[in-house]
C-alpha cells in the first residue's frame, strides 16, 4: 500500500516574523510512495532538490482546520471546481506566500487520493517538477497527518511557544467522543464546518441521521446541503415505492464472494475483479448483454420483472445526485429505484448490483459522488456490461477513433464514454479524438 511521508529538519529562519513561523522553519520533504512531490528546481540556488525551505506551522494549522473535511468530505459534480471546495482540499489554495507544492487531498470513504501538479509557487523562487496521483489507506493518511501535527506541537512547545489556534482546534478534535465524531464527519461530508454550525444546522443533522440510517453514509456525499429536507424526503420516498427482483443466483454469489469484497488500494480495481468474478459465477464469459432481455437471460431473471425492477421514479427528480436507493424486502430480495436516465438504465442497474453483491443484506445508494463505494459500482458495471477482454479481442491497433468506439459502443448496448473509459483505463488503446 503506498504511503505518505513528511521528513523534516529543523533550520535557522531568515527574516521570519512571528514566534510560530520562526520556530517551525524547515526543510521539508513529501513523499508518496516513491514519489517526491516536492521536488523542486530552485532558481537563485540553480539546484533540483526534493524539500523547500518553509515554516511547517501553517501546513500544520492547514490540516487541523480542514481535518474533517480532507478525511470526510468526498467530491461530487456540484463540487468539482468550486472555490470552497478547493480551499478545504488544496494546499496550493493556502500558500500564504510560502513554497508549499499543489497537493490536493479527497476522501473516498475508504481511501484518500492525493494528486500534485507541477509548476511555480507563486512569491517563491522554486518550481515544483512532480505530476502525480495515489491513492492512500485513510488510516495511514490520518496516522501520518497526526503525527506531523504532533511533531510540530512539540517543536512549539520546546520553544515556548504555546496556546496556538492550531494547538487548542487539535486538542478539540482529539477529544471528540464517538458521537461528536460521527456528528462532525456527518457534517464535513456536507461541506459545513462543524464547529461553526447554528443550533438549525446540529438539528438538520440529527434528522438526517434519525431518518436515512444505514444509507446517510452515502447521501451526505450527494446532498445539496441547502436542500436537505426535500432531498432526504425524495430517497425516503423512492425507497417506499421499489420494485423488487429475486436476484437468487446473484444472492447466492454474494453469499460466497467474500474474497472478491477485499478492498483494494484503487476502488475501480475492486469494481472489476467481482464483475469479472459474477460473469465467471454464471458462465456467459465475455458475451455481449446489449439488451435488458439478454441481461435478464444471463443474470437467470424474468425479463418482465427486470424491466419492472429499472422503472423510474419521480420522487428522485428532487435529488439530483442520487441515481437509485436500494432496499431489502421479505425474504431479502433486494428492490430498487432509480431516477429518470435515458438510455443508462441498464448501466444505473449494474451499478445497483454491485453494491447488493458488495453489501448483501443492506440497503445502498447509487449516487453521482465520488466515493470508493460509487467508484467501484461503477467501474463494475462497466466491466459486468462491456468486458475489457472482449475490448481487446476486438481491438487490433495501439489507437481508437469515434468509429471504433462508436461500433464497440452498438455491439455491448452502452454509451460511447464507457468503452472509451474500458479501452483508455485497461491499457488496450489510447483513444484518438
Amino acid at each position: 500500500m503506498t504511503k505518505l511521508e513528511f521528513k523534516s529538519d529543523w533550520v535557522e529562519p531568515d527574516g521570519v516574523n512571528g514566534p510560530e513561523l520562526s520556530a517551525t522553519w524547515a526543510a521539508l520533504e513529501i513523499r508518496v510512495g516513491d514519489a517526491p512531490v516536492t521536488r523542486v528546481l530552485d532558481a537563485k540556488a540553480r539546484t533540483v532538490r526534493d524539500f523547500v525551505y518553509v515554516p511547517l506551522y501553517p501546513l500544520a494549522e492547514w490540516l487541523v482546520v480542514n481535518w474533517w473535511f480532507l478525511t470526510q468530505e468526498c467530491e461530487n459534480p456540484a463540487k468539482a471546481g468550486a472555490g470552497d471546495f478547493r480551499r478545504r482540499h488544496s494546499l496550493a489554495a493556502n500558500r500564504e506566500g510560502y513554497a508549499y507544492p499543489d497537493l490536493n487531498i479527497t476522501p473516498s470513504g475508504t481511501h484518500t487520493r492525493l494528486s500534485w501538479t507541477a509548476g511555480p509557487a507563486h512569491w517563491s523562487r522554486v518550481e515544483f517538477l512532480k505530476n502525480g496521483e495515489a491513492w492512500l489507506d485513510n488510516d495511514n493518511f490520518r496516522e501520518t497527518c497526526a503525527d506531523f501535527i504532533d511533531g510540530v506541537i512539540r517543536r512549539l512547545v520546546s520553544c515556548a511557544v504555546v496556546d496556538t489556534y492550531m494547538q487548542e482546534e487539535w486538542a478539540v478534535i482529539q477529544a471528540a467522543d464517538s458521537d461528536e465524531a460521527r456528528f462532525c464527519a456527518v457534517a464535513a461530508g456536507l461541506g459545513w464546518d462543524p464547529y461553526a454550525l447554528d443550533d438549525a444546522g446540529c438539528r438538520a443533522i440529527l434528522r438526517l441521521d434519525r431518518k436515512l440510517g444505514v444509507l446517510l453514509d452515502e447521501a451526505v456525499h450527494a446532498m445539496d446541503a441547502q436542500n436537505l429536507e426535500s432531498e432526504c424526503a425524495a430517497i425516503i420516498n423512492a425507497a417506499a415505492g421499489q420494485n423488487a427482483l429475486p436476484l437468487r443466483r446473484v444472492r447466492q454469489f454474494a453469499d460466497g464472494a467474500a474474497h472478491c469484497r477485499k478492498a483494494k488500494e484503487q476502488p475501480w480495481a475492486s469494481g472489476y475483479e467481482l464483475a469479472r468474478s459474477l460473469r465467471d459465477y454464471l458462465g456467459i464469459g465475455n458475451v455481449a448483454l446489449p439488451t435488458t432481455g439478454q441481461l435478464a437471460d444471463a443474470l437467470q431473471e424474468q425479463a418482465t420483472q427486470l424491466e419492472q425492477a429499472m422503472q423510474p421514479v419521480d420522487s428522485l427528480a428532487a435529488a439530483p445526485l442520487i441515481d437509485g436507493v436500494i432496499a431489502r424486502r421479505a425474504g431479502d430480495s433486494p428492490a430498487f429505484a432509480f431516477r429518470r436516465c435515458g438510455e443508462s438504465r441498464r448501466f444505473h442497474f449494474c451499478r445497483a448490483l454491485a453494491e447488493v453483491i458488495a453489501l448483501p443484506g443492506k440497503d445502498a445508494l447509487i449516487t453521482k459522488a465520488r466515493s470508493a463505494r460509487q467508484q467501484r459500482n461503477r467501474a463494475f458495471a462497466a466491466e459486468f456490461l462491456a468486458p475489457s477482454d472482449a475490448s481487446r479481442e476486438r481491438v487490433k491497433h495501439p489507437f481508437v477513433d469515434a468509429d471504433d468506439i462508436a461500433e464497440l459502443s452498438d455491439e455491448f448496448g452502452v454509451y460511447s464514454e464507457v468503452i472509451r473509459h474500458q479501452v483508455v483505463n485497461h491499457n488496450i488503446a489510447r483513444s484518438w479524438q
